[in-house]
């Protein structure tokens, strides 16, 4: 599923094309993916996208009425723009739909938009499993998607003293800690193999074991890892990711020990094979000898 290198890959590509176009008409053809509509259809139609943001793995897009269309892909959903002359852009889970003639049978919320020269294109939500969501909010309402969320991993704000402390409480092992949501949102299981690989810090370990000189070093990893995913268009991997422009996310190529289960240890050799190991249900590798 699409990661937070990969959503913000996506928002950057929409922010390329979205703003200044005009909502003319919305088409749900799955209701489960837009439960607001038809009910806030007044609030949709004729208003225009003023930006395209993100929070967490959700796509904010702020319109002309201060209302706000969120965008979840979740598993397997896709956005993807089409201009006038049928150029695509976007991003999300990689099915046919890419090349394939549009709407597909994984097509569940259809947009047109209009332009200032007149011109109409069209903004197509795919989703094979059907677990994405479109929501339309404001106000309160808004800010209440948000709630349960911790900071961005990519947040300046985001400080060692808060880490430090969310992390005293608990006794999970590190690996789930940072990768969850209430207390960073962003660290997909990927990247926190690899930024904890990078600090030369066990998976394993309890949270509330890690001092501040670790913790240190492993806010500056996973922050300098994202970063650097978002620049390489996120990961490719297992078929989960590809730009609606055909090209592949290029972060696989980086990976140190994220499926590397047998091969030896990047860092201190041929005699200390990377290990998996399931942790809260999900693949986690690292190296026994040089991750304390």
């Amino acid at each position: 599923m699409p990661e937070l290198p990969e959503v913000e890959s996506l928002r950057r590509n929409l922010a390329k094309v979205l703003p200044g176009k005009k909502i003319i008409k919305a088409k749900v053809l799955r209701e489960k993916s837009f439960l607001d509509l038809p009910a806030k259809k007044d609030l949709l139609i004729g208003q225009t996208f003023l930006g395209i943001q993100r929070r967490a793995k959700i796509i904010d897009a702020p319109l002309s009425n201060e209302q706000h269309l969120l965008i979840h892909l979740k598993m397997t959903g896709q956005l993807i723009y089409v201009d006038p002359s049928g150029q695509r852009s976007g991003g999300g889970h990689p099915t046919a739909d890419w090349v394939n003639d549009l709407p597909s049978k994984h097509t569940r919320v259809v947009f047109d938009l209009l332009a200032e020269n007149g011109r109409v294109s069209k903004l197509f939500f795919n989703d094979m499993r059907v677990f994405g969501w479109l929501r339309l909010r404001s106000g309160k309402a808004w800010q209440a998607e948000f709630n349960n969320y911790g900071p961005d991993v990519n947040d300046p704000n985001l400080n060692l003293d808060y880490l430090m402390a969310q992390a005293s409480r608990r006794h999970i092992p590190i690996k789930q800690f940072i990768m969850t949501n209430q207390v960073i949102a962003g660290v997909g299981n990927i990247y926190a193999s690899e930024a904890l690989f990078k600090a030369k810090i066990s998976p394993l370990r309890p949270a509330k074991s890690i001092t501040q000189t670790e913790m240190k070093r492993l806010l500056a990893e996973m922050q300098a890892i994202i970063a650097w995913a978002i620049e390489l268009g996120g990961t490719t991997f297992d078929g989960h990711y590809v730009g609606a422009d055909g090209l592949e996310g290029a972060f696989q190529n980086e990976l140190q020990v994220y499926g590397k289960e047998g091969e030896p240890c990047p860092r201190c050799g041929s005699q200390h094979p990377i290990q998996r190991q399931k942790l809260a249900g999900r693949s986690t590798f690292y190296c026994l000898n040089c991750q304390h």
